[in-house]
């Protein structure tokens, strides 16, 4: 099982990071696109039709992209004042129930994103010349990447209940060197 997290671990971290650094990028253009219409309208006193929508599709595509990322991280909201006071046993036990509830609704997501990134084909963006699937492709990306980070959560939260002396939390810097 050491060797399963070993790489799942791997492949989550190159993929998260790679999401998170594509969400950055993502940003950075929805700023462009933002400061070009406000440019085109108030300057040159012509709107850019496209702008908005792309710039709220970027927008969402950052928050799916990102997201993988921050659940991994355990950089989510989190209200830890009750937990934090039960034993450790206990408080790996509870995480453990609560990733099993992630993956059940991720997966949940995972299978209807299909259908919703089918019905997309049948309809048009309003200002670009394309169907507004594409717009919709990062649904079922992200929730494979939530789905894949899940597992190596449960996979880490089982390995902690039964190797307590050892520390299955991913550091910040690499978690790779903690199983040789």
């Amino acid at each position: 099982m050491r060797r399963l997290l070993k790489k799942l671990a791997k492949i989550n971290e190159t993929l998260c990071v790679m999401a998170r650094n594509l969400a950055g990028l993502f940003l950075v253009a929805m700023i462009v696109i933002v400061i070009m219409q406000i440019f085109f309208r108030y300057v040159l006193n012509d709107s850019l039709i496209w702008t908005e929508e792309l710039a709220k599709t970027l927008m969402v595509w950052t928050a799916f992209l990102v997201a993988p990322w921050a659940y991994r991280a355990g950089a989510n909201v989190r209200i830890g004042f009750l937990i934090d006071e039960f034993p450790k046993k206990f408080q790996t036990i509870m995480r453990l129930i609560l990733n099993f509830l992630i993956i059940w609704i991720v997966t949940v997501f995972f299978y209807e994103s299909f259908g919703f990134w089918q019905r997309g084909l049948t309809v048009r963006a309003d200002s670009l010349p394309i169907q507004v699937a594409w717009f919709y492709s990062i649904v079922p990306i992200a929730f494979m990447l939530l789905l894949l980070t899940g597992i190596e959560m449960i996979l880490r939260n089982i390995l902690s209940i039964f190797y307590p002396a050892e520390d299955f939390e991913i550091s910040q810097v690499s978690d790779l060197r903690q199983f040789e």
